[in-house]
């Protein structure tokens, strides 16, 4: 090792950081070696003092150390980072077509930990969830400028995650001038995206083919769309087809904003809007019996700590079931977690938990998950956070 390198010593002869995981956790390795200031980029070596990669340091964070690379040549500089950067566009080329909003930068699984990038028409919007990308800023945004063009980058920094990093929370322009709402498109509709100040960055991107699944079962539905944010999911039901959509969010910014989008793509004849706790919405309506052709149940995530996951399972139990009574025999109910704690296999597990308890048959007809450009790590469970579910309701 170079003399002045800050030397971080895995105490672990194996696990998942020498299988491919990046994150190194608190308490998995010696005290470091020289230069601990918080986001300085340290060599990782194994117990044996073998290399194992270099990363960011943060003592602040429970993931103490991310990891960036694993070749022992490779130099993490400012060029290094807009090569990542450009790997990360270029890899984006494969997928997303015409598509004018996709994600740029999917964090660890572009090698780039802690950097979010999402392209919204002629806007970008970062997010900076690592101490130590702060140094190299000015490169991954030259390299951005550089490839797209955009009106402007904007940073969303008011998020939680950044405590724990011990970061400040701030939202602010980056680069060129702010367009916020800007206008993007999907399966036919025209969306209108508040990127200042909207949930995340402004829409969810990670379920874009999943809507665009739904889009070819929508014909002559009745259907509902409860956590509905924006309606993404109902806006492009009502566009291909649905005879009625019922959206449910108990947010009224997200609900005017959906609102504003129906009568954009001329479907607010087709569409209804309720204001309303989804739960609430879902017990009282789910009484009532089976009303809908097609039920979709895209919640925020129910717990963000493994400590929280029986609470998370008790929440996904309740709306299953409830959105399993709605459905006439033969319907479809499209059900999401985004909870990364919660597995698929316990996901499933309280489905057929919540089937059982509706007295109704269910089955799966197709297991998704995130668009392709929010890639996943094989070494990184984490990383494949959401899970969908098509299911198929009967008698």
């Amino acid at each position: 090792m170079a003399g002045n390198e800050t030397v971080v010593r895995l105490k672990i002869k194996e696990g998942r950081v020498l299988e491919g995981s990046p994150w190194i956790y608190r308490g998995q390795f010696d005290a470091p070696h020289g230069d601990v200031t918080p986001g300085r980029v340290v060599t990782v070596t194994d117990r044996t003092g073998h290399f194992v990669g270099r990363g960011f340091y943060n003592p602040h964070s429970v993931i103490q150390v991310r990891l960036l690379s694993r070749r022992k040549d490779e130099v993490i500089d400012e060029g290094w980072f807009s090569r990542k950067v450009a790997e990360a566009i270029a890899s984006r080329t494969l997928w997303v077509g015409a598509r004018d909003a996709y994600r740029v930068v999917n964090s660890e699984a572009d090698g780039l930990p802690g950097l979010i990038v999402d392209k919204y028409g002629p806007m970008l919007v970062v997010q900076v969830l690592s101490m130590g990308l702060g140094a190299f800023m000015s490169p991954i945004l030259e390299t951005l400028v550089q490839h797209y063009q955009p009106t402007g980058i904007y940073e969303r920094g008011d998020v939680a995650v950044r405590d724990r990093e011990g970061l400040p929370r701030v939202d602010q322009l980056v680069f060129g001038r702010l367009e916020s709402p800007v206008e993007i498109h999907e399966h036919g509709v025209t969306m209108s995206i508040d990127i200042a100040g909207g949930q995340k960055t402004g829409h969810f991107l990670d379920q874009y083919e999943n809507r665009g699944r739904v889009a070819s079962f929508a014909g002559g539905v009745k259907a509902f769309d409860a956590f509905s944010h924006t309606a993404g999911f109902g806006l492009v039901l009502a566009r291909h087809g649905a005879e009625e959509v019922t959206a449910i969010d108990i947010d009224q910014g997200a609900t005017s904003q959906a609102e504003r989008n129906a009568e954009l793509n001329q479907l607010q004849d087709k569409m209804r809007f309720v204001t309303e706790n989804a739960f609430d919405w879902l017990r009282r309506q789910s009484d009532l019996g089976p009303q809908y052709d097609l039920g979709i149940l895209d919640p925020p995530a129910f717990t963000k700590s493994r400590d929280a996951v029986a609470g998370a399972l008790k929440g996904y139990k309740e709306i299953n079931l409830r959105g399993i009574k709605l459905i006439r025999p033969g319907g479809l109910l499209v059900t999401s977690s985004c909870s990364y704690h919660v597995s698929e296999a316990d996901f499933i597990g309280v489905v057929g938990q919540a089937a059982k308890d509706a007295r109704r048959h269910v089955k799966i007809l197709e297991i998704r998950g995130q668009a392709p450009d929010h890639p996943m790590l094989p070494a990184l469970p984490e990383s494949r956070y959401l899970k969908c579910l098509i299911l198929q309701v009967g008698s």
